[in-house]
């Protein structure tokens, strides 16, 4: 039998060992990019947010706190991470908040990873990183877009929230978000559309081994709660209310920066902004699931817009909602919907520009000092000395508060002493007071 030549064999055997070497790398890629299926929810990751802790707290504390307390550490107070993690408002790409929180974690005995998830290297990967160690019981604290709708005017266009789970047969992530509740549902689609260049940033910690060892077993051994149907429908009425809180404080910085002698160009873009606060507040107030969210929402919608509507000189108005809708409505603010307990104190309020969230025994004494302020307004002084004593009665160490006492009392029997009130000259003064 004649053999085959040489030079015939060759041939075949190249195109063989081309085909191992492919299979032998297609194999190595598979193996080392293959990330097997993640259906898994962390048990017992508390959730903060608007219907258990005031929203005066930022998502970036909230956030923090959510995974401090799922690992039982109770160090640091809900008001120090207030303070430490403040509100950025407009502030696109929060990288300080990120980094202050990554430095504040191995400071408190965590090791601690982040990455910018719009990094060409996880771009393709996102939900990948994030599953790594959502399967490992580890909750990982996200940078978004707040809402798929969000519009320039939102008080926080973009924000922390805590993915607590993930779903590959279902395609979807589970979050636990101030605003919008516990167990919040998004689709892979969806929350990949919330990853901005501006914010994309995760962030997982877990104790290293002495702190782990001082501490209980993460997580509290109970089920999630099942989500209030109040949180399925409150979406709008909380972007409404963001956008209402977004424009007053606009207005108040405005007026904070005017001299004693403003401009018409000045006054009117106050005004313009508490009439468009205003506008977002009826639009809170008249959702028909307002009833149904907590008292402490409902109370301060009102109260917010009552204040607006005194720094357009609709004074009357004002204290017609005052001292008809919300002086008699005036307790239990502490009170959370069903399924949840305050988380905080709601007195846990220790600078002055918070001072309008203060709740003590279910009662926020600002109300009174509102009231006091719409007589002060019309140069009534005498009737608002009576309408600022019932403060006193709720918090009767308010140094500050003590202080204006004090002022008011001498603008009464020294009317020399009475000075053009900021806010009414920011309205372009008390000619203009209704």
């Amino acid at each position: 039998m004649d053999q085959e030549p040489q030079g015939m064999r060759y041939p075949k055997v190249l195109p063989l060992s081309l085909l191992v070497i492919f299979i032998g790398a297609f194999g190595y890629y598979f193996y080392v990019s293959y990330e097997q299926p993640v259906n898994h929810l962390i048990e017992g990751v508390p959730y903060y947010g608007v219907y258990n802790l005031y929203p005066d707290f930022t998502s970036a504390a909230t956030s923090i706190a959510t995974v401090l307390r799922y690992y039982n550490d109770e160090r640091v107070s809900f008001n120090d991470l207030k303070n430490k993690f403040p509100d950025l408002r407009y502030d696109k790409d929060d990288i300080s908040n990120f980094q202050n929180a990554f430095n504040f974690f191995e400071a408190q005995g965590y090791d601690a990873f982040s990455i910018r998830l719009l990094n060409a290297k996880y771009t393709d990967r996102k939900i990948n990183e994030i599953k790594k160690f959502i399967k490992k019981d580890i909750p990982v604290i996200i940078n978004q877009q707040k809402r798929l709708d969000t519009k320039s005017d939102d008080i926080e266009r973009f924000g922390w929230r805590v993915v607590i789970g993930v779903f590959d047969n279902e395609k979807k992530i589970i979050v636990h978000d101030v605003a919008l509740g516990n167990n919040y549902e998004l689709s892979f689609d969806d929350f990949e559309r919330l990853f901005v260049p501006d914010a994309s940033r995760m962030l997982a910690v877990w104790p290293k081994n002495d702190l782990a060892q001082s501490l209980p077993k993460p997580g509290n051994g109970t089920q999630y709660p099942e989500r209030s149907p109040i949180m399925e429908n409150a979406y709008e009425i909380i972007g409404a209310a963001g956008r209402a809180r977004a424009a007053v404080a606009t207005a108040d910085a405005v007026c904070s920066n005017m001299s004693d002698n403003p401009t018409p160009e000045q006054i009117n873009e106050f005004v313009r902004l508490n009439k468009e606060s205003i506008k977002y507040r009826d639009e809170v107030i008249n959702n028909p699931i307002f009833k149904d969210m907590p008292a402490y929402f409902q109370f301060r919608n009102k109260f917010y817009r009552a204040r607006s509507l005194m720094r357009i000189g609709e004074v009357s108005r004002a204290r017609e909602i005052l001292i008809n809708e919300l002086i008699p409505t005036n307790k239990n603010l502490d009170e959370s919907v069903e399924g949840f307990e305050p988380a905080s104190d709601f007195s846990e309020v220790s600078d002055d520009s918070a001072r309008y969230a203060k709740v003590i025994n279910g009662q926020m004494p600002a109300v009174y000092e509102v009231l006091m302020n719409s007589y002060r307004y019309e140069g009534k002084y005498k009737e608002a000395i009576n309408a600022y004593l019932p403060y006193f009665e709720i918090y009767p160490d308010d140094k500050y508060a003590l202080k204006k006492l004090e002022q008011v009392r001498d603008e009464l029997s020294d009317p020399s002493s009475r000075k053009p009130l900021k806010g009414v000259v920011c309205i372009g003064g008390q000619g203009v007071i209704k």
